[in-house]
């Protein structure tokens, strides 16, 4: 699961800068990702659940600033990428939801199957 979150986040982060750079660059070229996207277990092992969705949030936060400045002229801006092409500003928005609302299905299948734990309650007590 946090694989998935911590996949979410560097692909979601990486979105915001497109569209970011497509705002203030006339159409620059941006290389692919490509093998940078794959899952890193061992990386993503050093990141907590809440700090991973503490980015997540911040990362909207700044898509929602982003755009809520935008008019229809600035969602028509563009990145050219290597593989894909000329994208818009309102493309890379939908396709950042889009991948959220992929993987959202996979991190509960995963959350489901996780075995549930125990709670473990330490009664404080004084030392005599």
């Amino acid at each position: 699961m946090v694989a998935h979150l911590a996949h979410l986040l560097r692909v979601e982060r990486l979105y915001v800068d497109r569209a970011r750079r497509a705002l203030t660059d006339h159409e620059p070229l941006i290389t692919s990702s490509g093998l940078g996207n794959d899952d890193d277990p061992a990386r993503a092992q050093h990141l907590a659940v809440p700090q991973i969705i503490h980015g997540m949030q911040a990362i909207r936060r700044d898509l929602d600033a982003l755009l809520s400045g935008c008019d229809d002229l600035a969602l028509a801006r563009a990145i050219r990428h290597e593989v894909r092409g000329r994208i818009t500003v309102r493309e890379i928005a939908v396709k950042m939801v889009e991948h959220e609302d992929d993987h959202a299905g996979a991190v509960a299948a995963l959350v489901r199957r996780a075995p549930s734990s125990g709670r473990v309650i330490i009664p404080l007590s004084r030392r005599s």
